[in-house]
């Protein structure tokens, strides 16, 4: 049975750490200063799985970010998380046939990473939509691991493609902060913020290159070996993401949290449980979801306001509009009217 994420979690490679160490001690902060100041002990990088913390790892971006004078520093961060950088995972990338079957291995073994974010792959005519929403709450970190996140895939797929790849868009959820100039100088592409969800998209047309490097035999191994360490850090599929994709399936008969229990084979008091480990509550779950899908259609169709209300549960138009105000501190007709 999959354990729930949690802060305490040692799930995050320590090529990350020490990727971070590097970009800081180049932008004045020692290494063993940034230990210091974030209160990790430098023993915590010599574990031998080779994993760190969640809390570890966000002591060290936090401290990092304070002291460093560069807020672009998840950007940074994400150019340098090249293939090499994920491992095992990596060496599969670079073995696969083509990009399209590095694409759906990674999808498949993307949480040997320890990432704090669930993905999901959309396929569209003519692109492809990789779709990413947080699996554990990362509150003041939430811009800094996105944009490592993304960068550090378009970094990837620049390294596979031999080229940067032509026609990628990126999206962000969150407002454009003061260096949103920045992320045109690490994509070279066009960027959208306040996002229902951080997105990568890119044209089918590349799902066919051929890797330079594919090999069936180094493949096989990497897959197995990606078996061995889900099966170590049985982190498979985390409780909170059953709970998003079940209300995500269900849009307008959101059930409550013992009907929800029910359809994922537990009980309400577990399910409470669970969710509560993981920083968070039915509710809050259930906003966020109705949160994302009501800014998808504000921005994405000309429903009126009623029926967005009624797709999201809400019998009243007025209490949909207060609790669109509390979620992003607007009304719903101004965010639509937004650009």
């Amino acid at each position: 049975m999959s354990k729930p994420l949690t802060f305490s979690s040692e799930l995050v490679p320590i090529t990350y750490a020490e990727a971070l160490l590097t970009l800081a001690c180049e932008r004045g902060m020692p290494r063993a200063e940034l230990l210091q100041a974030a209160g990790v002990s430098a023993q915590v990088l010599e574990n031998p799985g080779g994993r760190i913390s969640f809390m570890d790892f966000h002591q060290l971006a936090n401290t990092a970010l304070l002291h460093c004078d560069e807020p672009a520093l998840g950007l940074l961060l994400g150019q340098r998380l090249n293939a090499s950088a994920h491992g095992i995972l990596g060496y599969a990338l670079l073995s696969s046939a083509n990009l399209g079957k590095a694409i759906q291995f990674a999808l498949k073994y993307y949480r040997v990473l320890g990432l704090t974010f669930e993905l999901e792959l959309l396929e569209h005519v003519d692109h492809l939509e990789l779709r990413a929403m947080e699996s554990v709450p990362l509150g003041a970190l939430s811009r800094f691991a996105a944009e490592s996140l993304n960068a550090s895939l378009y970094s990837i797929a620049c390294f596979l493609l031999g080229e940067a790849p032509q026609g990628v868009t990126l999206g962000f959820a969150y407002p454009a902060p003061e260096h949103a100039p920045r992320y045109a100088e690490v994509f070279g592409a066009p960027v959208q913020f306040e996002q229902s969800w951080h997105w990568f998209k890119l044209p089918r047309s590349y799902l066919e290159r051929p890797m330079a490097l594919a090999n069936p035999a180094t493949m096989q191994m990497c897959e197995q070996q990606c078996e061995a360490l889900l099966a170590t850090l049985d982190v498979r599929d985390g409780l909170l993401s059953r709970v998003r994709r079940l209300l995500l399936a269900r849009p307008g008969d959101f059930p409550d949290l013992d009907s929800a229990a029910r359809a994922l084979h537990t009980s309400g008091r577990s399910l409470r449980r669970h969710l509560a480990v993981a920083g968070t509550s039915y509710q809050q779950v259930l906003d966020e979801v109705r949160q994302r899908l009501a800014q998808q259609y504000l921005s994405t169709t000309h429903l009126p306001l009623y029926e967005i209300a009624l797709l999201l549960g809400f019998s009243d138009p007025s209490n949909f509009r207060r609790a669109f105000r509390k979620w992003t501190g607007k009304q719903p007709s101004d965010y639509r009217a937004a650009p």
